[in-house]
């Protein structure tokens, strides 16, 4: 009974400590830098990465060794974190490492800010270390406006407006298809006012025509009578 009790004791003891796993705070951008602060952290599985963004408008995105500044198709994403002038409360992002034998690799979404060096790493190792993945990013072009164009994470002042953009101009056009046919049933209805004084004026011509006729039809009766 009391090995039982043992063991359930340890497993307890072992939850509590998963569950309460150490926390590595990562400022994001702190002082308006392009920087993640500390750029890398050796995390063990069940530990909290909490990033902190304090200035501009960032995200962290998780990508891949080779390809620093392309986010992985299944990766995680903070999305874009907008922190106006004067902010006092940041907006703050957390993920909690399972696997700490495989390295993780993060960039900030923004352009051009990873190929400025904005990247991050959780447990690089010494075959894939952090100076080659930051390196590599350097040597990278800048995504096509990933902040402006639509990034797909809500970018900073871009992706979110173009649809409104959009839906103004389709708006535009129905309204303008709108008036076309009241254009036309403007004019359809000039054309039918036009035509009863149209053939009002014929009608006032026959009569004209036709009295010179009359007349002389007048006159020859006279002469026979």
């Amino acid at each position: 009974m009391r090995f039982s009790t043992s063991i359930v004791a340890a497993f307890l003891m072992t939850g509590v400590s998963t569950v309460l796993g150490a926390t590595f705070t990562v400022t994001v951008g702190n002082n308006a830098s392009l920087l993640y602060e500390p750029s890398s952290v050796m995390a063990k599985a069940g530990d909290v990465i909490e990033f902190e963004f304090t200035s501009k408008n960032h995200t962290v995105t998780q990508s891949t060794f080779d390809k620093p500044c392309v986010a992985k198709a299944d990766g995680v994403n903070s999305g874009f974190q907008l922190v106006p002038a004067g902010t006092t409360i940041f907006p703050k992002w957390s993920i909690t490492v399972q696997n700490d034998t495989a390295p993780l690799w993060f960039f900030c979404a923004q352009a051009p800010h990873c190929s400025k060096g904005m990247v991050f790493a959780i447990n690089p190792t010494a075959e894939k270390t952090f100076d080659m993945f930051h390196t590599t990013a350097l040597a990278s072009a800048p995504p096509a406006a990933a902040g402006s164009a639509g990034s797909s994470y809500g970018g900073a002042a871009g992706a979110p407006g173009a649809p409104p953009a959009s839906s103004s101009t389709a708006a535009t056009t129905s309204a303008a298809a709108g008036t076309t046919p009241a254009a036309n049933a403007g004019a359809g209805t000039a054309e039918s006012q036009v035509e009863p004084a149209n053939n009002g004026a014929l009608s006032r011509a026959a009569s004209v025509a036709g009295w010179p006729m009359v007349l002389g039809s007048v006159v020859l009766g006279a002469l026979v009578l």
